[in-house]
């Protein structure tokens, strides 16, 4: 063997050089066809929102305005029911597939609804402790803050309460110590 390496190293060398090149073509050709698959393959709607909401859409909860918190949650209530449907009309093997996507966007959901009680109870206390407030964050919604304030003129405690309950998810204790009348 070792005679025959000695007599022939040339062609050898040529040989391994020539499996080298030939390897890294292979490589870089299953590379870029990957690369091409993953590209062509389609990343779901749906999918690519959650991302969003967890990496963007979240994190800006507290810049936003009541309509966009509104519309936010009206789109998240639309893909939970989406991904029902779509559970619904498949096999049972995927129902924790659907399961596991429903428990997400219900997270997401959480947070929002969550976020718009907090905000709604704080814009509230704003115009009660300040007839002339004028909220920036109800811009939309400028019905909600004339009953609110006919609430507060008609000095009818209990339908105050009863309001500001439905729409904060506040204890009734919370309410009665932030407005009094």
């Amino acid at each position: 063997m070792g005679k025959f390496v000695k007599n022939n190293w040339k062609e050898i060398s040529e040989g391994v050089a020539l499996v080298g090149y030939v390897g890294k073509k292979a490589i870089d050709f299953r590379q870029s066809k990957k690369d091409t698959e993953q590209y062509q393959r389609k990343i779901h709607y749906r999918k690519t929102r959650h991302g969003q909401y967890k990496t963007e859409i979240l994190l800006n909860l507290d810049n936003k305005k009541r309509n966009e918190l509104f519309q936010a949650k009206l789109e998240v209530e639309q893909f939970i029911q989406q991904i029902k449907d779509e559970e619904s009309k498949e096999l049972v093997v995927k129902k924790p597939l659907h399961s596991q996507r429903i428990n997400n966007w219900n997270e997401v959901l959480t947070q929002i609804e969550d976020k718009m009680a907090m905000k709604d109870y704080q814009e509230y206390l704003m115009i009660y402790n300040n007839p002339n407030y004028q909220s920036l964050y109800f811009e939309g919604f400028e019905g909600q803050i004339e009953k609110f304030k006919n609430l507060i003129d008609s000095q009818n405690t209990f339908e105050l309460y009863e309001y500001l309950l439905t729409r904060t998810k506040r204890s009734k204790e919370d309410i009665k110590i932030d407005f009094l009348l």
